[in-house]
């Protein structure tokens, strides 16, 4: 028997066994669906900066529409009605394949715009594929979102709504933001000789400002008399990035980096491929991997199992591959608060405090 739960806009975050959700949403002319909560913060961001006459727009992340009930009825109540659909889509069509044949055969019977992207800036022609507009089209909405931040995402909804709704001017083209870089956080100083830590995470939590456990972690690291050097990059997987990482790491002035607390998720090892840790072998210091999770703090406070299946793969199977030592959940997910255009909720990463100091 399956636990149904009618929710305005969203669930528990990270809660794989919270039953069939049924997402409480009302219908937009533009419907953005996507793997990951920092895109929704950016949207949420995003909203506020357009007209005020724009097009309704609703976002979902589809960690909430997981059971084929809760697919169908959100797509009966929100899809259907829809002029636009965006769904991006994190590690191919397989992610999510029910969802995109329903998706599919919406905008195919209803004759919405479908734009289906790759979640991340790796270009993927069998996803792009899928869309129901011409290709330049996809590829220039892409480009916005793998881009990333406020501004080039603002871009991105009134590039749609002028060539899919014929609403408003077309918007600036996208423009760049570095896939590496060095995170300026509140209290941050200039290099000392202090035995430096390195901080790696993904560059969309710097988009989105969701960067309060890194924040934590840099203060935590300066009263144990450390020196954090916090740097958001990309992908891992993308060996200029990784060389421009060692670049820099390299031209720190002694004593440098001496251990690396290492954010991302995954591992370097492509599908297929020969596995390759030239990166970590060029850095030469132990990498502790330390885990963001996709649950909330109540869920590892009250439960037996600790870590959910979809953690301990990103973030305990996956990277032990590289060889990464594994520490510790040092944030979890809490709902910051409901966005009332989106009509969703806005979740974000707090760190637990005695998380931090271990």
């Amino acid at each position: 028997m399956h636990r149904l739960a009618a929710l305005p806009g969203g669930l528990t975050p990270g809660d794989p066994d919270a039953g069939v959700i049924l997402i409480e949403q009302t219908p937009a002319p533009i419907v953005v669906l996507t793997a990951a909560d920092t895109e929704i913060q950016v949207l949420a961001q995003a909203v506020t900066q357009l007209p005020k006459d724009f097009p309704a727009l609703r976002g979902v992340n589809l960690l909430q529409l997981q059971q084929q009930l809760s697919i169908d009825t959100y797509a009966e109540a929100v899809l259907e009605p829809a002029q636009v659909i965006i769904l991006r889509l994190l590690g191919g069509r397989a992610y999510w394949s029910y969802g995109l044949e329903v998706v599919k055969e919406i905008a195919q019977r209803t004759g919405a715009a479908l734009f289906v992207l790759p979640g991340d800036d790796r270009p993927d022609p069998d996803l792009l594929s899928h869309s129901t507009v011409p290709l330049s089209a996809v590829h220039t909405l892409w480009r916005y979102l793998s881009e990333g931040g406020v501004e080039n995402t603002v871009h991105a909804l009134e590039f749609v709504a002028a060539t899919c709704l014929g609403a408003g001017d077309p918007p600036p083209p996208p423009q760049p933001v570095p896939r590496f870089g060095v995170y300026p956080y509140p209290g941050s100083t200039s290099p000392t000789p202090q035995p430096g830590v390195g901080i790696l995470f993904y560059r969309a939590h710097y988009l989105a400002a969701n960067t309060a456990p890194i924040d934590a972690l840099c203060a935590a690291l300066e009263q144990q008399q450390l020196q954090p050097l916090p740097l958001f990059v990309q992908s891992l997987q993308d060996p200029d990035l990784a060389s421009e990482l060692v670049a820099y790491v390299e031209s720190l002035p002694a004593p440098g980096i001496q251990v690396l607390l290492n954010a991302t998720s995954f591992s370097l090892a492509k599908l297929g491929a020969e596995l390759d840790l030239s990166l970590w072998q060029r850095l030469d210091v132990p990498v502790l991997q330390v885990i963001f999770s996709g649950g909330t703090v109540e869920q590892w406070q009250t439960e037996f199992k600790g870590l959910s299946p979809r953690d301990m793969a990103m973030n305990v199977a996956l990277p032990e591959v590289d060889g990464r030592i594994i520490s510790r959940a040092v944030s979890f997910k809490t709902i910051q608060t409901r966005n009332q255009d989106l009509e969703t909720e806005v979740v974000s990463y707090e760190p637990v405090g005695d998380r931090i100091d271990f």
